[in-house]
């Protein structure tokens, strides 16, 4: 997979060949991988009843805390298990999966909030745990099995809205990048290209336009995309990235 950085360097250096005295923010380029990756992924898999690759998921680790069913409850009963952390907001598009770390633990079933009120009265399920994520953004978890709340931490894999937000709760531990921008970008190859491209023409559009005075009809940025599809096809990002 591509890291942020990469992704980043491949635009600013394709606006380079467009204006040498603007000056575009990285950070500014980091909002717009994840503006327009939404917007291919829904456009590609919103209607469409097909497998999305998982390369454009993320799996988040997420730690639980039990509270009681609603504020001021002294009853002693059980409530749930909720996220100490805010989940990211999460795509309509693709599945949601929430599992424990122990292998051999039940399994965890995820539904959605309005489902997940009524959970948990049927008899033949009644050591089943459910999960969904609220109103508030966190997670919950509940169960009649009281071995479920034994749980202090589960990962959550879904497809998020803003992919550098959900990174700093990835599970790669120590393994994990310290800078998002050497972190993986999670979206499938071929939506790469597109996703440059129109990143190009936001930021390059109005100094191309008003630079294309020859009428000739050649698209020298639509050249410039096809040079970057070429690039990424050769396996030759190298060529199209500097450190900085």
């Amino acid at each position: 997979m591509t890291t942020y950085k990469e992704l980043v360097n491949m635009v600013l250096d394709e606006l380079k060949l467009i204006s040498d005295d603007s000056i575009f923010q990285p950070e500014h380029v980091m909002f717009l991988l994840d503006k327009y990756r939404s917007f291919l992924l829904k456009q590609r898999y919103l209607d469409i009843k097909k497998e999305i690759p998982e390369s454009n998921y993320q799996t988040v680790c997420i730690d639980l805390e039990e509270v009681p069913a609603y504020e001021g409850d002294t009853c002693g009963g059980r409530g749930y298990l909720k996220s100490t952390k805010k989940i990211p907001d999460m795509m309509t598009i693709g599945g949601q999966k929430v599992s424990s770390y122990d292998y051999f633990q039940s399994k965890i079933s995820y539904v959605n909030r309005e489902r997940f009120k009524y959970v948990g009265s049927n008899k033949y399920l009644k050591n089943a745990i459910y999960s969904t994520i609220g109103p508030d953004s966190y997670l919950y978890i509940k169960s009649n099995n009281p071995q479920a709340y034994h749980l202090c931490k589960v990962k959550l894999t879904g497809i998020f809205e803003d992919s550098a937000k959900a990174s700093e709760l990835s599970c790669e531990g120590e393994d994990k990048e310290c800078d998002v921008m050497d972190r993986n970008f999670p979206l499938e190859e071929a939506l790469v290209p597109p996703m440059l491209e129109l990143i190009v023409k936001e930021l390059g559009g109005q100094k191309y336009q008003s630079e294309d005075k020859e009428n000739d009809a050649s698209d020298n940025l639509a050249n410039i995309a096809t040079y970057m599809r070429n690039q990424l096809a050769n396996g030759r990002r190298s060529d199209l990235y500097k450190q900085y």
